[in-house]
């Protein structure tokens, strides 16, 4: 379903590209822009840049780039107008919701829907409701705010076998759609649903970016015969380990602070942030998981584990710590006074003494193992040592910053108490090992070669490539050629004054004149554009004309550093910014590459003059005088005559 462009046009106005980057990037203000590590590839230097004037995005390590449509887009796996949507309901831009428009959105987008219908009877119920006096009654003697309760969206779930469902059908939602979003579910005689969710506190889980994707329901009855806790299936929109409660709430503060508090259940989070602690999440009813850790490497570079101290927490906490050093991050763990959990602690003795004790006893990974190994009894006789010195050696061996395994290295041998040499041999063994261990689940998981043909003999003709992979073999193609720093100010000029500098550049320069490949096509690209009398740079930087120039026009859009600072050194030319003269810029980056065509003219014409005289050619009058007139040429282009001449057409 397409979006008129008037809203299209009002979501760009509204959104800060910085801001939604923010949600999976950590970007740092370099100038008048910000950059960070890209999220589409692995690098250690930031190449990844954002331009909040344009709103555009561009990696300069793997040439990804485009607005924050397609940048959404690439994240969230979602096409151009579930992309817009998305970011419209992040803006308040309304879009217009047509009951047919209601009934060609996606699956996905139902589900949501109906998500956030819950989430807002849930919240009524708990709030406006007489059937709310329980939770009202439970939540104040759990001494949690209104403040916090609404940062939250804490609701009630009324002690009914259909509340919900018959709210929902009001709203003209489908039964099968609730039963899709994990909200109620089939009666066994297969004759209707009943609610899920009946009389129990609602905790509505957020997607880092705010959308409604589940909820947690805790009973009130601590003797009913009942799960404390039921939670939301898994669904399209709702994947447990992908997701951590009050992230969303949360993001701010961990990006602030560097640092995130992983906690275990839903109230310690709310607790902790009541009390001013708010770069705290929790998981939603499983273990930390890689993507969990990918999601907050966005914003934090250490994971504090606050786990119970009883067994089953001190296993959470060493397989968590574990997870995260996995994925680079800073890993440490801290236990708890007997009986208290995060959200008894803070309340009890404040969130300054909490800070405090996080200080003063949190444990990396081969303190905090050794510590329970010790309490075990698994430190007594010499064997247990060396099986809980190889257990150490195991977890630091899979840290892949080799930086920060040899820093665990030497803690692990301060804390075991042995030579580092003799834990740096027993860590080659165990990465040899685990590579192996890769090695062979990655054969396992490669497809079996196409059986033989009929005659037994294999095919000498290549595979045909699919759309898709010639599409690729095409950004690879284009990603080999080098745009010099005066096609990149010209592109951009055009690109952003449109028709009129378009028209300028291309009455004096000639479409060879530019380098072959991506930029000659954004070249003709433009020039067409502007012949049939609309010229819309947003449909290149859509990635209407394809991704080669899309992420062109991206790069050129966004700066990574300013070349034009040494062209008036290079060759006595200089380049007003932008924003001063454009069209004199123009003039500045078209002398440059003229004068860079000319001079490759100029070093082939002496290679052939050299040539031929070695080759004993007798009359090297053709090829002087080409060289002389390439010299007059060059002096035509450096005084900048050319600009008088006829258009090039």
């Amino acid at each position: 379903m397409a979006l008129p462009d008037e809203k299209v046009d009002e979501i760009r106005s509204a959104v800060d590209i910085v801001d939604v980057v923010s949600d999976y990037v950590r970007l740092k203000r370099s100038g008048q822009s910000y950059k960070g590590l890209c999220p589409f590839h692995d690098e250690n230097t930031p190449s990844f840049h954002v331009n909040p004037e344009d709103n555009l995005y561009y990696c300069f390590g793997c040439q990804k780039g485009g607005d924050v449509f397609s940048f959404v887009q690439e994240m969230e796996g979602v096409g151009f107008v579930e992309s817009a949507r998305w970011l419209a309901e992040r803006t308040g831009v309304s879009l217009p919701q047509s009951e047919a428009e209601e009934e060609a959105a996606s699956h996905r987008e139902a589900i949501y829907q109906a998500l956030r219908i819950a989430g807002r009877f849930f919240y009524r119920q708990r709030t406006q409701s007489e059937r709310g006096a329980p939770a009202r009654r439970y939540l104040s003697e759990r001494d949690f705010d209104a403040a916090t309760l609404k940062t939250f969206g804490v609701g009630y779930a009324p002690d009914s076998w259909d509340a919900l469902l018959t709210a929902a059908q009001e709203e003209h939602l489908k039964p099968e759609v609730l039963h899709d979003a994990g909200l109620i579910i089939e009666r066994n005689s297969g004759d209707g649903y009943y609610d899920r969710y009946r009389g129990r506190i609602i905790f509505p889980i957020f997607s880092h970016i705010g959308k409604v994707v589940g909820f947690a329901g805790r009973i009130l009855d601590a003797d009913a015969d009942q799960p404390k806790y039921i939670n939301s299936p898994e669904t399209d929109v709702y994947h447990k380990s992908d997701v951590l409660y009050g992230l969303y709430q949360g993001k701010q503060a961990i990006r602030r602070e560097k640092a995130v508090w992983v906690v275990e259940g839903y109230t310690d989070v709310m607790a902790l942030h009541q009390a001013g602690i708010e770069h705290a999440v929790a998981t939603c009813g499983t273990a930390l998981t890689p993507r969990h850790v990918q999601m907050l490497d966005r914003y934090a570079q250490r994971v504090i584990l606050l786990f119970d101290g009883d067994e089953a927490g001190g296993r959470a906490a060493r397989s968590g710590l574990k997870t995260v050093l996995s994925e680079g991050l800073g890993a440490y763990a801290v236990t708890l006074p007997a009986g208290h959990d995060p959200d008894s602690y803070v309340k009890e003795h404040g969130a300054d003494a909490l800070h405090q004790h996080v200080a003063n006893t949190r444990s990396d990974l081969p303190q905090f193992m050794v510590n329970q190994a010790r309490e075990a009894g698994r430190m007594q006789t010499p064997e247990d040592r060396v099986e809980v010195q190889s257990e150490v050696v195991a977890a630091v061996a899979a840290i892949p910053d080799p930086n920060l395994r040899r820093e665990y290295v030497r803690q692990a041998a301060d804390v075991l108490d042995v030579p580092p040499g003799d834990l740096l041999a027993d860590l080659e063994r165990q990465r040899d090992a685990q590579q192996q261990k890769q090695r062979r689940r990655s054969r396992r998981s490669r497809p079996s070669p196409p059986p033989p043909q009929d005659n037994g003999t294999p095919s000498a003709s290549p595979r045909t490539p699919t759309t898709n992979e010639g599409d690729s073999q095409e950004r690879d193609a284009d990603r080999s050629y080098r745009v010099l720093p005066e096609e990149r100010l010209l592109l951009r000029l055009m690109l952003e004054k449109g028709g009129r500098m378009i028209q300028y550049v291309l009455s004096h320069m000639a479409l060879d004149e530019f380098s072959e490949g991506p930029v000659r096509k954004l070249v003709q690209c433009l020039m067409q554009m502007y012949k049939d009398g609309s010229v819309q740079p947003d449909r290149i930087l859509r990635g209407e004309e394809g991704p080669a120039l899309q992420q062109l026009a991206a790069s050129v859009r966004v700066d990574e550093y300013s070349p034009s600072e040494n062209w008036e050194h290079r060759r006595d030319i200089r380049v007003p910014r932008l924003n001063e003269r454009p069209y004199e810029a123009a003039a500045s980056a078209m002398t440059l590459l003229k004068l860079d065509r000319v001079d490759e003219a100029l070093r082939d014409a002496r290679a052939d003059i050299r040539r031929a005289d070695r080759e004993g050619v007798d009359d090297l009058t053709p090829l002087q005088n080409r060289l002389m007139k390439l010299t007059n040429l060059r002096k035509h282009i450096q005084n900048r005559d050319y600009l008088n001449d006829p258009p090039t057409g």
